[in-house]
């Protein structure tokens, strides 16, 4: 390559570039870098869109075989995807700290016959109002309220000096405020508490919406219709889950008033309509915990043989 560019360099300044750089191009326009990679399988299994063997080049890293799998789904945790190798797992990668910080120690180089796992995500919060990129997200041990807004994309320039409301789906009626200024502002450390599983975190702007959230199909935040009822919302959100407790319905008024929340229930603008969750676990969550065990150690079995 060198040799080629001087050759090109060197007939431009001799004024016979044309005859040297027929030449020479073909030579520099006919390498082909991806041919002197070989294949390698790498197997994707797990939570996401294409699991199975896909083929990928010598080099080639993690992010490349997640796309050849589609992506992860909805239900996958990103924040900690298994790598397999020689028959059992050799690393957690957390793809959060590569998309966000650059963090190339978690994007690895990949080898033929890896095995990367997307297990399901377990440990979900959920932010709504005024940030940039509202929505469920995956926290590890140790993060705290300002770790969450910031994956969050930080707060909007609407977003109010009201307090930051935080409750958690399992116990509705304790609601935690966070002094907005203190927080976000005076950057006052005592406020930047823990989180729970299943907390959800809602950041206050002018109310035009509302937005629902908890024991949904599809969750999100909806104009506000005057007059409308909470059956209407729950409506917009594809119906309740699976496994809602339609006698445990919140709804955060704007304010900070709580009520409880029944299908004929009057919405103002800005509620949060909070669905409860039924306590008492089914035979569905223990199928799902159990095949996730046989899915891993039917995985190191058979590479192990």
């Amino acid at each position: 390559m060198r040799q080629t560019l001087a050759i090109l360099t060197l007939a431009a300044t001799l004024g016979a570039a044309p005859a040297l750089a027929q030449r020479a191009m073909p030579m520099q326009m006919g390498l082909d870098w991806s041919r002197e990679r070989p294949a390698i399988k790498v197997q994707v299994l797990g939570q996401v869109r294409n699991p199975g063997v896909h083929t990928l080049q010598a080099f080639d890293r993690l992010g490349h075989a997640i796309g050849a799998a589609g992506g992860p789904n909805d239900q996958a945790s990103i924040r900690s995807v298994v790598l397999m190798r020689g028959g059992g797992p050799i690393d957690t990668l957390d793809l959060y700290r590569y998309l966000a910080d650059n963090v190339q120690a978690e994007n690895p180089e990949l080898k033929d016959g890896d095995i990367v796992f997307f297990p399901v995500a377990e440990n979900m919060v959920t932010v709504v109002g005024q940030v940039f990129k509202p929505g469920r997200y995956e926290i590890k041990p140790g993060e705290r309220l300002r770790d969450v807004i910031t994956m969050a994309g930080g707060f909007t320039p609407i977003s109010t000096r009201e307090s930051i409301k935080i409750q958690n789906i399992a116990n509705l009626d304790s609601i935690i405020s966070i002094d907005f200024r203190r927080f976000a502002i005076l950057q006052d450390d005592k406020l930047n508490i823990g989180l729970a599983v299943g907390d959800i975190i809602t950041v206050p702007t002018t109310p035009t919406t509302v937005t629902v959230v908890g024991q949904v199909q599809k969750g999100g935040t909806f104009p506000y219709e005057p007059g409308t009822l909470l059956s209407y919302y729950i409506g917009l959100a594809g119906g309740y889950g699976e496994r809602a407790s339609t006698g445990n319905i919140k709804i955060n008024r704007w304010g900070g008033k709580t009520v409880k929340g029944k299908e004929a229930t009057v919405i103002e603008p800005g509620d949060v309509v909070v669905v409860g969750e039924m306590q008492i676990k089914g035979w569905r969550d223990y199928i799902s915990v159990s095949g996730q065990l046989l899915t891993m150690f039917f995985i190191i079995w058979s590479v192990s043989k």
